[in-house]
């Protein structure tokens, strides 16, 4: 029996894969803990540790004067200005997404109420000027009262209500 290998373009592929995902399989965090101590680990730190305690992580540039805590003359460091005001974890980056998100559904949300609105004023507006013309055409109106029997409108009637629906346009209606 024969074995078949890999055809060698499948060999390099694999290859080339492997080496594209090494770097973020090594992937490590360094930071000091609330006691000093140095904790190396392969998942980000807890949210607890400051961000200024980080030393090490992936896409953070260590620098000399975070890893060791001192400056050059051997005086500690506080944190305050070490430039880690660029250097975001993985949590942080996830925190500022997901608040970006909520800002903007919140945005659509009041965007699509601003247009719910317009579009029932725009409503309530052609359904007043309707009625407006409905009155103005001088033709017989009539209404059904409490006890359910018709009456008509008379001319009294008729211009309380033109008064009404004019005042009603006015308020409510925008000149186009």
């Amino acid at each position: 029996m024969t074995r078949r290998l890999l055809p060698l373009r499948h060999l390099l592929l694999l290859i080339l894969v492997a080496l594209v995902v090494a770097p973020d399989a090594s992937a490590q965090y360094k930071w000091r803990d609330e006691n000093g101590r140095l904790v190396y680990s392969d998942q980000p730190p807890p949210t607890s540790i400051p961000q200024d305690a980080v030393l090490q992580a992936p896409g953070l540039r260590p620098s000399a004067e975070r890893s060791s805590g001192t400056t050059g003359d051997g005086a500690k460091t506080s944190g305050a200005g070490t430039g880690s005001a660029g250097v975001t974890s993985a949590a942080d980056r996830e925190l500022e997404f997901r608040k970006r998100r909520m800002e903007r559904a919140e945005s659509e949300r009041k965007a699509a109420d601003e247009t719910a609105k317009t579009r029932q004023a725009a409503t309530a507006c052609e359904e007043t000027r309707a009625a407006l013309r409905t009155l103005e055409s001088g033709m017989r109106l009539s209404r059904v009262n409490e006890s359910g029997e018709r009456e008509v409108i008379d001319d009294a009637q008729r211009a309380a209500r033109i008064e009404a629906a004019r005042k009603t346009s006015r308020e409510h209606c925008t000149k186009s």
